[in-house]
């Protein structure tokens, strides 16, 4: 009796413990990540008004090859990293060994079939572009195993203060300025570029510590191997599906739409990011750990679901209903066509991070070739919505694509639901007071540009933007639970500063 009491209070200790270190990476991850968005708005406003949606449109054409070549060279061994409790440091050296080869075969082959790769998205100045950007396919590979490697020791700090610098660096001390003097396009693949070298100088220096040289050793990729592969294919199917869409309009529809579809899927993807970013950094890693446990990792579901759901839909509510003043005001009157879009993303913010949500459940215990199915059935939903939907316009594209989003969602829902026991009844009650006070959002909004319509835009925003603010203070005032339920509070409380007293979580 004395060991299993000793046994327990050790399992208590270890939980506390982890529950210390999971509130002190959310803190870390959510300021530098908050930090990041609302800079990028900044800098966003700036450069929509240097740049045109052409100019946009081709670098984004250009990413999309270098994103889709960065996931493939990782083979999902990174997650691997994170997920795996028998990790040595000859897994480690295999990892980062293959991760960088295989990178710069793909950047050699990336620059090889510049041409056609330009000739099949219908994007002439794509040859010189990708060709330039192939050089960062290495340093993204090592970037990516870095993370890994910092995530596992739960070294959050570290990484999201890396991050933020380079983000810094290279937006606001190389885009704008490159922007303003007239270098069109080449400004923001400067600051592509910028980043992720600056990123991987910052993550050499200071994780050195953590860090393990290239060395393939066989014995150690057959440990890994089967199950790098399913993370593989799952990261490999998420990638396509979040850029196919973008493909099917730059080669059927054109470079100047896919410049302003690819811009209000940006502006929706700085909130939905910031909660994506912090499940993927911290949330991820941290369910690894007791992906064990079944009851343990049902609790976590739960208030992962009520976290994202409390965040995510009253955004998502203000977003629908500011659409038109907010595109007005950050990108200007040229990107007047990007309304209908940022609708059409806003209306499924939640639906994208709650997938991640599910992801993390069907990851942190190692199950990555069901990981790979859901993904690969995002992916068929997203291109079949996408293609079908391309010959009747830009505004038909990106209504189809949420569509798929929210269906995909829903899907993998009933699936991560069933593998941890989280019954129906209890998914849907933990969304109730979110999607109550999203509503509450919405009608208030409504309400402010009836009222103050013929304002100028920023003001029809900025007045919007704090009364909704102060609708959310006061609310957290009266009872927190009221906005993130019973879960999501208990998180909160975890996640607040002691000196937060005014916030009522029951």
């Amino acid at each position: 009796m004395d060991s299993l009491g000793h046994v327990n209070l050790d399992q208590i200790a270890e939980h506390r413990k982890l529950t210390r270190r999971a509130a002190k990476g959310l803190s870390w991850a959510g300021t530098t990540l908050l930090a990041r968005t609302l800079l990028n708005v900044l800098v966003t406003a700036v450069l929509a008004r240097l740049l045109s949606p052409r100019e946009y449109g081709i670098v984004g054409a250009a990413l999309i090859i270098v994103a889709i070549g960065s996931n493939i060279a990782n083979l999902g061994m990174s997650q691997v990293l994170v997920q795996r409790a028998d990790i040595e440091e000859r897994h480690t050296g295999t990892i980062v060994s293959l991760s960088l080869t295989i990178a710069l075969i793909l950047g050699l082959l990336q620059w090889i079939f510049a041409e056609q790769i330009a000739n099949f998205l219908h994007v002439p100045e794509l040859v010189l572009v990708s060709r330039i950007l192939a050089v960062i396919m290495v340093a993204n590979a090592f970037n990516l195993t870095a993370e890994a490697i910092l995530s596992r020791h739960l070294k959050f700090k570290i990484s999201s203060i890396a991050r933020l610098v380079a983000w810094i660096a290279s937006n606001v001390g190389l885009a704008i300025p490159l922007a303003y003097f007239g270098f069109s396009y080449w400004a923001l693949v400067v600051a592509y570029m910028a980043e992720a070298f600056i990123l991987a100088g910052i993550y050499f220096f200071m994780a050195r510590d953590y860090l393990v040289g290239p060395r393939f050793d066989m014995q150690s990729y057959r440990d890994i191997r089967s199950q790098s592969l399913g993370y593989s294919l799952a990261g490999v199917s998420s990638f396509v599906a979040k850029y196919i869409d973008n493909i099917i309009v730059a080669r059927l529809i054109g470079t100047s739409e896919l410049g302003i579809y690819s811009r209000a899927f940006y502006l929706i993807a700085m909130p939905a990011n910031l909660f994506g970013d912090l499940n993927k950094s911290v949330v991820f890693p941290l369910l690894s750990k007791v992906h064990h446990d079944k009851a343990r990792l049902r609790s976590a579901q739960l208030k992962g679901y009520a976290l994202t759901a409390a965040l995510a839909l009253p955004t998502s509510a203000f977003l629908c209903c500011f659409a038109k003043e907010l595109v007005l005001t950050v990108l200007g009157q040229n990107w007047i066509g990007a309304v209908a879009p940022m609708v059409a993303f806003s209306a499924v913010i939640y639906f994208r991070v709650g997938y991640k949500v599910c992801g993390s459940v069907t990851l942190a215990t190692g199950r990555s070739y069901r990981t790979a199915l859901m993904q690969f059935i995002y992916m068929a939903l997203v291109t079949a919505s996408a293609f079908f939907a391309a010959p009747h316009g830009l505004n038909a594209v990106a209504f189809s694509v949420s569509g798929a989003i929210a269906t995909s969602f829903f899907l993998y829902a009933a699936v991560s639901c069933r593998m941890t026991g989280l019954s129906v009844l209890d998914f849907a009650l933990v969304h109730v007071p979110p999607v109550a006070f999203a509503a509450v959002v919405f009608a208030t909004g409504s309400a402010i540009k009836a009222l103050l319509a013929g304002s100028p835009d920023y003001l029809v925003l900025a007045t919007g933007l704090l009364v909704i603010a102060a609708l959310s203070v006061v609310t957290l005032y009266l009872r927190a639970s009221l906005l993130f339920g019973k879960y999501g509070a208990e998180v909160l409380q975890t996640l607040t500063s002691k000196n937060a007293k005014w916030v009522r979580f029951a």
